[in-house]
């Protein structure tokens, strides 16, 4: 079978890797994939399946091997990225403002060649393989409104599959662990509010901002106290807006923030921490405090026995120093956790290159050398 795909996969080749080339030049942010969409069903009817719409732009195919069998899913991402490309490729995006900078032009081609090969190949496997391509990864939101439309169920998937491309390595190389991965994201928004005034005026001592201020000193006293190194978290401000004229103490302080960690039971604690610390600060003073979350993801949590099948697999194709098969958990989230939460699976990284450019940077492009 090897020697099968393979030469399927050298006369594929050119026309993904130009085909990869043309979703890159049409890059649409979250949920207005459109086109990107329109273009993944031409394909998969090109391949010979039948692109099936779910959840707005997002759509799948079912490949059966009419062998009695499990079904494995296979996962690509649609949408772009709200930045301006860089690249000066001369394929660049050609929607100002929008840009391909996390790869998924690549994904979505590395998944529509997979499928492209296995349909030539069904009769060499048992069950069913189900195509994701799934919208609006980069809101954190998709992969939860895919499972909520049924992606999951008709037929029943047993396994899920995905993967990123990196800048973390070179092109060789295939990186995972078992276990978390990539950590769990919240927001936070802390609103404080006073009742404003001139400097001069009795309420200065209830000043928002030196409130604010404290509060921030306290947030990295819960990370210090909370974090080791088995455990890492991240509780970082991003932004601290106390707009006000020169002589005038402002009525509200909005500080927001964002936090990260490997285990959702911290990110419980975490959340509790943050209301505890500023609830104590505020309450010898004449201010109201209001906080809330965003709950966006969870940690990435891959399963013991997909994690080795895709060592496997690796293992089949790259010399064994070229496997990361216990690599540092990543402190950013990935959609593709939600999936993790409801049915065992595993997501991997494939090394970039380390010419290609940051992901989620102007620069970044995906490496057409990595889609084989």
């Amino acid at each position: 079978m090897k020697s099968v795909n393979r030469k399927i996969l050298d006369r594929l080749l050119p026309q993904m890797i130009a085909l990869r080339h043309e979703l890159h030049m049409c890059p649409e942010l979250a949920n207005q994939e459109l086109m990107t969409s329109s273009i993944v069903s031409r394909e998969l009817k090109n391949i010979g399946l039948n692109a099936i719409p779910i959840s707005g732009t997002g759509l799948y195919a079912v490949l059966d091997s009419g062998n009695p069998g499990k079904t494995v899913a296979l996962r690509a991402e649609l949408d772009a990225l709200p930045i301006i490309e860089e690249t000066q490729a001369p394929y660049t995006s050609k929607n100002l403002g929008k840009m391909h900078a996390c790869g998924h032009d690549g994904h979505m081609v590395t998944l529509l060649t997979v499928a492209a090969i296995m349909v030539k190949c069904k009769d060499q496997f048992k069950g069913k393989i189900k195509f994701i391509f799934q919208p609006a990864e980069e809101t954190g939101t998709g992969s939860l409104e895919m499972i909520n439309s049924g992606i999951l169920e008709n037929p029943h998937v047993d396994a899920i599959f995905g993967f990123h491309g990196t800048h973390r390595y070179e092109t060789n190389k295939i990186a995972t662990k078992d276990g978390c991965l990539m950590a769990g994201n919240d927001n936070f928004i802390i609103r404080l509010k006073g009742r404003g005034g001139y400097v001069s005026s009795p309420y200065a001592r209830n000043n928002p901002i030196y409130l604010g201020a404290l509060i921030l000193q306290n947030l990295e006293t819960i990370k210090n106290k909370m974090e080791s190194s088995a455990e890492p978290i991240i509780i970082s401000a991003t932004e601290f807006n106390a707009a006000d004229k020169h002589g005038l103490i402002p009525k509200e302080v909005t500080i927001k923030g964002s936090i990260r960690a490997v285990k959702a039971s911290t990110q419980v604690q975490i959340r509790q921490q943050i209301i505890d610390v500023v609830m104590d600060i505020v309450k010898p003073f004449d201010i109201e405090a209001l906080v809330d979350f965003e709950e966006r993801l969870p940690p990435l949590i891959n399963s013991s026995r997909e994690t080795e099948f895709v060592l496997r697999a690796a293992r089949n194709i790259l010399e064994e120093n070229n496997i990361i098969h216990d690599m540092d958990t990543v402190m950013a989230p990935e959609g593709f956790a939600t999936y993790l939460e409801k049915i065992p699976g595993s997501f991997f990284f494939i090394g970039n290159g380390l010419q290609m450019g940051t992901v989620h940077k102007a620069d970044y492009d995906f490496n057409d050398d990595i889609i084989q």
